[in-house]
């Protein structure tokens, strides 16, 4: 079950990612009454956790003293790290078996303070956080009257598999 919500994690990531592709930074950057204060800083947090967790699950340094670092970069650097460690995150969790999946990650939160999660929690963790942030950015879309395409996690175990590659002529 990990492995298959680390796989609706990174899909449901990518119809994000392709929504935002294509809107104009003032969209992106316009002031909004959320946490992190517009859509990009939002995508941007979501990679920064992200990130964060990485480096717990490998045991080293992350580098972030803040939950919010400012000055994002562009949204093509975000989507393409994001879907970096998407990929990662998913090869990580199916290379894990039981015994590792339960194994006890002690960290440290950005914030201050000791924590210990499994590694399974921590993947958990992951995916879940993402899709609380993605409800923020979806959230503004709509209130800027765009939509997009539903990321809940039935319609991604519902749907069609993707087509394979055909096969090459012989």
């Amino acid at each position: 079950m990990l492995n298959t919500y680390l796989a609706y994690g990174q899909w449901a990531n990518r119809i994000l990612i392709d929504r935002l592709a294509d809107l104009p930074d003032t969209l992106l950057d316009a002031p909004q009454p959320v946490v992190f204060g517009s859509i990009r800083r939002t995508y941007h947090h979501l990679l920064v956790i992200a990130q964060v967790w990485q480096a717990h699950l490998l045991g080293r340094a992350h580098g972030y003293t803040s939950r919010d670092p400012g000055n994002p970069p562009s949204m093509a650097q975000i989507a393409g790290e994001l879907a970096a460690l998407d990929a990662w995150f998913l090869g990580y969790g199916a290379a894990l078996d039981a015994e590792a999946q339960s194994q006890v990650v002690p960290f440290t939160f950005i914030g201050g303070g000791s924590g210990a999660m499994t590694r399974a929690a921590i993947l958990m963790h992951i995916v879940n956080h993402a899709t609380y942030h993605r409800g923020h950015i979806v959230a503004m879309l709509n209130a800027a009257g765009i939509s997009m395409e539903n990321s809940d996690m039935p319609v991604f175990l519902t749907a069609p598999a993707e087509p394979a590659e055909p096969s090459a002529m012989r």
